[in-house]
């Protein structure tokens, strides 16, 4: 009763402030956790749309955070670390399996199908919402655009032992939804790290969104759970600190990226490869990576992988045919540094994903901000334009980002299985 006395309460001096409003529907049960915020949202969609709603005192973290989040039950207690600052985060306990680890360090796709699990209960937590609810309401979506995970640790946490996974979210302005997580070990060492470029999408038009009041509804509960809700001085410096993060560029290493070795392989996208959105699940690139420079008989992707960047670009449905080109620059120092450009088979000078991955590369892993760059649909295209050039043993001078002048095409791995049309080509004859 008094959860409800309070609410009429607060409706009503929210309602003063619209006094030519109609009558409105009845206020659902779920309005006793409405802020102020949430019942000018209600009342200005003329009640269309119901925020989830979450309580204005301190949330229990642990009780509204799904055990299943890191796909295993709680050991630990959830909760928030670092409350008002730039590196504020929910911690959720999780453990180390059979199949988190491969047999040159983490596997990689096992880490982020688990950080994947970890920022989702994160948005449920922090943000009091999900993407089912935030399709449903508002008709947006969060796109993953890219994503950049670095090994932190030279042995990674033992098998079956404890470990958390730290989920940070921050909503800078519309429509960047980044996150950041860690694996953390049982000592409290930082065994891997990575950062997810999100984007707040229109469902109907698929382009990119303008729905303040739904970037409203991520972004209030966030702050208030991080405590930097308040407008003052400490506030103030924790948002400059977390747009200095957002605005960090990885090192550089003061020239292009400079391949020595050119391979050619291919790939055909595997429904278990996707997931309930008709495209790759993007913890699979790594792997999918792998099974490329297999294609070709090469096997530099067997070092221990201690970077991964990966941009998607367009949809990859199950059963697409990919030509995979791989620019690999090799010094004992460094490890393999290879670039990956998925071009469609039968789309030539289209580009669906850019990787770039580093294998038996030093420890903590890095990734400098001309290999980034490189990996781009820009020069993935103009890269494909050459293609031709570089097969034929020519060479190029360097453009878009690159540095080619070192390259000269290798033999892949030319197995009927991998050469496109040569079975038409047998019949044929």
């Amino acid at each position: 009763m008094a959860q409800s006395a309070a609410r009429d309460a607060l409706y009503s001096r929210v309602l003063q402030r619209y006094p030519d409003c109609p009558e409105l529907p009845a206020l659902p049960a779920s309005s006793v956790k409405w802020s102020e915020a949430d019942f000018g949202l209600f009342i200005e969609s003329m009640g269309l749309i119901a925020p989830a709603g979450q309580d204005v005192c301190d949330v229990d973290v642990e009780e509204a955070t799904p055990t299943y989040a890191a796909g295993e039950s709680h050991s630990q207690n959830v909760h928030i670390k670092g409350m008002s600052s730039a590196e504020a985060c929910l911690v959720i306990p999780s453990q180390i399996y059979m199949e988190d680890l491969s047999p040159a360090g983490l596997n990689i796709e096992s880490i982020l199908t688990k950080f994947d699990r970890c920022r989702a209960a994160a948005l449920q937590t922090i943000c009091a919402t999900n993407l089912r609810e935030m399709a449903d309401g508002f008709g947006v979506g969060i796109l993953l655009s890219d994503l950049c995970l670095l090994i932190e640790s030279p042995a990674p946490p033992a098998l079956i032992s404890a470990a958390t996974v730290e989920s940070e979210i921050d909503l800078p302005r519309l429509p960047l939804v980044p996150s950041w997580q860690r694996l953390v070990d049982s000592s409290g060492g930082v065994a891997c790290s990575a950062t997810f470029g999100q984007l707040l999408v229109d469902l109907k038009t698929t382009r990119l969104s303008t729905n303040q009041e739904a970037y409203k509804q991520l972004k209030m509960p966030c702050d208030r759970i991080f405590g930097r809700d308040i407008p003052n001085k400490v506030t103030l410096a924790v948002r400059g600190a977390l747009a200095e993060k957002l605005g960090k560029q990885h090192p550089s290493q003061g020239r292009l990226f400079t391949p020595n070795a050119f391979y050619k392989g291919r790939y055909v996208v595997a429904p278990s490869d996707c997931d309930t959105y008709n495209t790759l699940y993007h913890p699979k690139v790594p792997s999918v990576c792998e099974h490329a420079c297999l294609s070709t008989g090469q096997k530099f992707c067997l070092g221990s992988a201690t970077a991964f960047f990966s941009r998607f670009l367009a949809p990859l449905p199950p059963g697409l045919a990919l030509r995979v080109h791989m620019f690999v620059e090799t010094r004992a120092d460094r490890g393999a540094r290879c670039m990956y450009i998925f071009e469609e088979e039968h789309k030539l000078g289209s580009c669906a994903l850019c990787a770039f991955a580093v294998y038996g590369g030093p420890v903590p892993g890095v990734l400098y901000n001309e290999e980034v760059e490189a990996c781009s649909q820009k020069s993935a295209q103009w890269l494909l334009k050459i293609e031709q050039t570089l097969t034929s043993g020519g060479k190029c001078d360097s453009a878009a980002g690159w540095d080619i002048s070192q390259v000269h095409a290798q033999n892949g791995d030319h197995r009927p299985g991998f050469t496109e049309n040569v079975i038409e080509k047998m019949l044929a004859a």
